[in-house]
């Protein structure tokens, strides 16, 4: 839009390194405020110690303003996980079982962060932030995130966001874990406030899928 156009552009030469990610933060609030909804593929990869070789699963991804998220992971495994308000639900389909958890102030915060631009303005409280923008414009911005707390610290090492320049929304997400795993989201084929049936945000679980509900804080090192 017109406002959004005249905000600075925070990857601009003109701006001094002190007042590109505030630019930045006016800019993601600004396109936040015009998102309405969000629907994307994705292809998510980890890397760990026990995993031989590289796991990659894929599905879609769909957020609602304000605060409803799902995943559907297609393949390799059917997955489906909805974020309504606190509440996150987990349906492992092949094994006829869902999970309930309530999802906390950092914990879960990737995926919802994923869907809400806004959730980068809390983020940037828990984080130390670098700023990289790459000389071609068609480069997405990259923003390196170091915790700043030792509650922080001990679930993420460090962060990489990659924000496309038209609607600072994360192309490209990866978080290393203090034990060395690695997990990577690429984003593609945005459809971004296109029309969502409302109950796509409602998980319908068939009858016989026995429901967990986990409680936050009860497992060692959670």
């Amino acid at each position: 839009g017109r406002a959004g156009r005249a905000l600075p552009d925070p990857a601009s030469p003109k701006l001094s390194p002190a007042e590109r990610l505030p630019a930045l933060v006016a800019r993601v609030k600004y396109e936040q405020q015009n998102l309405k909804t969000l629907q994307a593929n994705f292809v998510q990869r980890r890397q760990s110690e026990l995993l031989l070789v590289p796991e990659e699963s894929q599905g879609l991804f769909s957020y609602a303003a304000p605060d409803s998220v799902r995943w559907d992971y297609q393949s390799p495994k059917p997955i489906s996980m909805v974020i309504l308000g606190d509440e996150m639900t987990t349906w492992y389909q092949d094994l006829d079982r869902a999970e309930k958890l309530s999802v906390g102030r950092y914990s879960g915060q990737i995926h919802r962060y994923l869907g809400a631009g806004s959730s980068l303005v809390t983020l940037l409280q828990y984080f130390n932030v670098t700023m990289v923008s790459p000389d071609a414009t068609a480069e997405p911005l990259r923003l390196e995130l170091k915790p700043r707390y030792e509650r922080i610290s001990k679930r993420f090492q460090e962060m990489t966001i990659w924000l496309d320049r038209a609607h600072y929304l994360p192309v490209r997400l990866r978080y290393l874990e203090p034990n060395g795993d690695q997990t990577e989201y690429r984003f593609s084929a945005m459809r971004i406030n296109e029309p969502i049936a409302a109950d796509r945000f409602n998980l319908k679980l068939p009858p016989g899928v026995a429901v967990r509900v986990v409680v936050p804080g009860a497992h060692p090192g959670r």
